[in-house]
């Protein structure tokens, strides 16, 4: 049986009903996986009350409780925190803290075999006193894990992320030699065992405009890029640096499995105008498995019960073939 936990997120968002909404759409027709949602007891009533849950469960107050259960979906309760809906505060931080940690020591103790994280705030984070820009760092710092990408995933395009949570100011100063081969390995290695794609292909983007117009605009594409790219061990499976503008005008990106980016909005921008809340965000590297929906908060339509729960089905849909394709090449 696969076992799927799924957290909060930040409790004056829409995470909780996100979460409840998946929940009851996935139960419908997944009667062979369980379940376990971390949230604050409180919390859960609250958002229960906005939206039934339609499925069975059972709450516990400790993960030693859950195999006492038979029920499909188990709550996991953590430490009451008081909701302030549709802003971030401390409280909301702390509380979404605890259910990603809690989630992680769940797949850690060999309770649950993938967590899909519904959104927090950096902000609420950064006031509970987080020392980790999101939560792509978090999972990877608890899982020992230094060579990770954050990807973003969907069936119209595939992109991913050089730099993640930085200033645009440092993204030059880096971009190093050992750390771009470093990236491309674990997406290469995430499409191959992963998503299961034989002979898979990225194409890389150029830091600068025009990607550097062959030296005229900046040189980190012929003294960094282009000689990585060029190695004998990515020939075939590794095409760049192309100018963003034109690789996504042209739609390029439909001749590779993935694209990617040098900087966040390089390919946040074209990824979630294609895929208007459709899309997976998902952490390539791990030995883990953690997905999450493409989009934020929402505070200005927290509590309201129309937040739309499709990006957080689709990233449960990722989870599952995920885990079966890692599953299958362990076999």
């Amino acid at each position: 049986m696969n076992r799927f936990v799924f957290t909060c997120g930040d409790i004056n968002g829409i995470g909780p009903e996100i979460a409840i909404k998946s929940l009851n759409r996935i139960t419908k027709k997944d009667k062979k996986s369980s379940f376990i949602l971390v949230i604050p007891e409180k919390v859960f009533e609250n958002t229960s009350e906005l939206i039934r849950p339609t499925f069975k469960s059972y709450s516990v107050g400790d993960r030693n409780s859950l195999a006492s259960s038979t029920d499909q979906v188990k709550v996991l309760i953590i430490d009451s925190f008081k909701q302030s809906i549709g802003k971030p505060t401390i409280q909301s931080g702390r509380a979404s803290y605890l259910a990603l940690q809690s989630a992680f020591n769940l797949i850690k103790n060999d309770l649950a075999d993938v967590v899909i994280t519904a959104p927090v705030s950096k902000t609420a984070l950064n006031l509970a006193g987080s020392k980790y820009p999101g939560q792509t760092e978090m999972f990877a710092d608890w899982s020992k894990v230094k060579n990770f990408v954050m990807t973003f995933l969907s069936d119209e395009l595939r992109v991913a992320l050089y730099s993640i949570h930085i200033p645009l100011n440092k993204v030059a100063n880096s971009l190093q030699t050992k750390e771009f081969k470093n990236k491309l390995n674990v997406l290469l290695n995430m499409l191959n065992v992963d998503l299961n794609i034989k002979k898979p292909t990225i194409a890389v983007l150029g830091v600068n405009p025009h990607a550097g117009e062959n030296g005229i605009i900046g040189n980190e594409e012929n003294e960094i890029l282009k000689r990585v790219i060029n190695l004998n061990q990515y020939k075939g499976f590794v095409e760049g640096p192309f100018p963003a503008d034109a690789f996504f005008a042209r739609r390029k990106f439909k001749d590779f499995d993935m694209t990617l980016g040098i900087y966040h909005d390089q390919v946040l921008i074209p990824f979630k105008y294609i895929n208007a809340g459709m899309g997976v965000n998902y952490t390539a590297g791990l030995n883990i498995i953690r997905t999450s929906p493409d989009h934020g908060t929402a505070y200005d339509i927290a509590g309201k019960g129309i937040a739309d729960e499709s990006s957080m089905i689709e990233a449960f849909k990722y989870a599952k073939v995920i885990l079966k394709n890692r599953k299958n090449r362990r076999r």
